[in-house]
């Protein structure tokens, strides 16, 4: 049995470097930058106006006017001293301009402007080149693309992007008596909570590029699901069957199938049986205990930092915090306990932490007010009311605060 940290560092340590893609500048969002945009013109690409007015040259109050200009206009215009013209928002400043009149500052008479008030030189004028210069970096390597981002490549004339493409997952729950969520259970049967669990917070991650399915506790069975998704997946992850019991054949069939696995057992609760290897092609592989609160743990502390790095995101790592215990609770000595709090904003450094009532790792109700999991560590001999510990919150609670 593996500490939490060493499990960590191994599960991180087996990611790869992420792979690249090149996509389309308008589907990039949420994906990372592999490369450094630069744009191949000034931005603005000419003297514009900044506003509907008057373009005008030099400081006197009275100008002759000459033909409106709009956005678009290609014409060769230029002024001197004592003409003007009407000018759109985003028209080329015309030759000879030196600054834009608002038009709530002038009054036109016929073909004759008065000034009433005259705004210094370059007021109401963007220049070419003022917000980038041709060959200037727009968006550096390692780039979250949002929305803007997208648009300030689009600017730079990029219509497709290298990124690092996000990783295909396998999904997959096991057990003879789990049924679908639509079906009433007959007697010894269960719902399946683990596969939307899985998927929504893999969802809500931006991790959607999803294969599902579901094995009894067969080894056939396993064979057959297990083979389907490592030949088509870049991470699979399964629930259940990973512990001592006599009907529990996730981990052999894993290594029949070529999976070189590197830990089975962590010293934390819940979560102890949690086991990560290597597929034949180098894919990570997650085997979860089957309790629906150690499927929560483990997507939460292992496997959404591996997605995260794997992605070229460079914060991955869950991002600690501080609170008070509000209340004192039982733990085993030797593994590091994740207690499943609400955690809120004190006066002081530290937050508070309110445990709810439990009744174990398969209690999943216990966690629908949550917002965090407090961090119990392994040589803490109980938790007390008032004792201050480290803990995250959940990425479906606090999404990029969640990580550093």
């Amino acid at each position: 049995m593996i500490s939490v940290e060493q499990a960590l560092d191994t599960v991180l340590s087996s990611s790869g470097a992420p792979e690249k893609a090149a996509v389309r500048t308008a589907a990039a969002a949420g994906l990372v930058l592999a490369e450094d945009v630069l744009s191949d013109i000034d931005m603005p690409p000419f003297d514009r106006s900044a506003m509907d007015g008057f373009a005008i040259s030099g400081e006197a109050d009275e100008h002759r006017l000459l033909e409106e200009i709009t956005a678009g206009d290609a014409r060769h215009v230029t002024l001197r001293p004592g003409v003007g013209c009407p000018i759109m928002t985003g028209a080329p400043v015309p030759e000879g301009a030196d600054r834009v009149v608002m038009v709530e500052h002038a009054r036109v008479d016929g073909r004759v402007l008065r000034v009433e008030c005259v705004p210094a030189p370059g007021a109401n004028i963007c220049w070419k080149g003022e917000d980038i210069r041709k060959g200037e970096v727009v968006l550096s390597r390692g780039t979250r693309l949002s929305g803007q981002h997208l648009g300030i490549a689009a600017m730079a004339g990029r219509g497709v992007l290298q990124v690092y493409r996000r990783p295909g997952i396998g999904l997959v729950t096991t057990g003879t008596e789990v049924v679908p969520a639509t079906w009433a259970p007959a007697p010894g049967k269960v719902r399946n909570a683990n596969l939307p669990l899985m998927e929504s917070i893999l969802s809500m991650n931006g991790f959607t590029d999803t294969v599902m399915l579901h094995s009894s506790d067969d080894p056939d069975s396993l064979k057959e699901t297990y083979s389907q998704l490592l030949d088509s997946c870049g991470v699979l992850i399964t629930a259940g069957g990973v512990s001592m019991g006599t009907r529990d054949f996730v981990p052999s069939v894993l290594e029949s199938l070529g999976v070189d696995l590197l830990f089975t057992e962590v010293a934390q609760k819940p979560g102890k049986p949690l086991t990560f290897g290597l597929g034949p092609a180098g894919q990570p592989v997650f085997g979860l205990p089957g309790n629906p609160v150690s499927v929560l743990v483990s997507m939460e502390e292992y496997v959404l930092p591996l997605l995260r790095r794997m992605s070229g995101l460079g914060s991955f790592r869950k991002r600690t915090f501080h609170g008070r215990m509000m209340s004192a609770c039982c733990k085993n000595p030797g593994r590091l306990h994740y207690l499943r709090v609400k955690a809120t904003e004190a006066d002081g450094p530290a937050w508070t932490l309110h445990l709810p009532k439990t009744s174990g790792s398969g209690d999943l109700m216990s966690t629908s007010a949550v917002n965090a999991l407090a961090l119990a560590e392994q040589d803490l001999p109980a938790v007390s009311e008032g004792d201050l510990l480290p803990f995250h919150f959940l990425s479906t609670s606090a999404g990029e605060l969640s990580f550093e």
